[in-house]
């Protein structure tokens, strides 16, 4: 009987293309988002059993597009299972993250504290 070897936890990089000036680097903890080698955004992901809890910081310098590239990576991360339970909390200001955001979870709903928007549903 053959066995697949278990699937590493090292960091991988996206590193920038010609189009763009950002990369995205994952990690045990989430994904962070860089921009000519400075931070700029970062989500968090939290397994804590019964729910996984996703943190979403933004730098006022985050270029177009990196929001919804960054959703759309974090959602490759190996505690983000089918059906699981998920809370979101991001900024308000990121209506772009919300919808992709949104594409990701069914039974969701959300609700908007200050300058924070809370999200709890399923992943799809």
């Amino acid at each position: 009987m053959r066995t697949e070897p278990p699937p590493t936890t090292a960091p991988r990089t996206e590193r920038p293309s010609q189009a763009r000036s950002w990369w995205l680097e994952n990690h045990d903890a989430g994904v962070t988002a860089r921009c000519q080698g400075n931070q700029v955004a970062q989500v968090d992901v939290q397994d804590r059993g019964d729910r996984v809890h996703l943190a979403f910081w933004f730098d006022e310098r985050v270029p177009s597009g990196m929001a919804t590239d960054l959703a759309r990576e974090v959602f490759q991360h190996p505690a983000l299972q089918p059906h699981r339970p998920v809370a979101v909390a991001l900024p308000q200001r990121h209506a772009e993250l919300l919808g992709e955001l949104r594409a990701h979870l069914v039974e969701s709903t959300t609700h908007v504290a200050g300058t924070t928007c809370l999200v709890v549903g399923r992943l799809r």
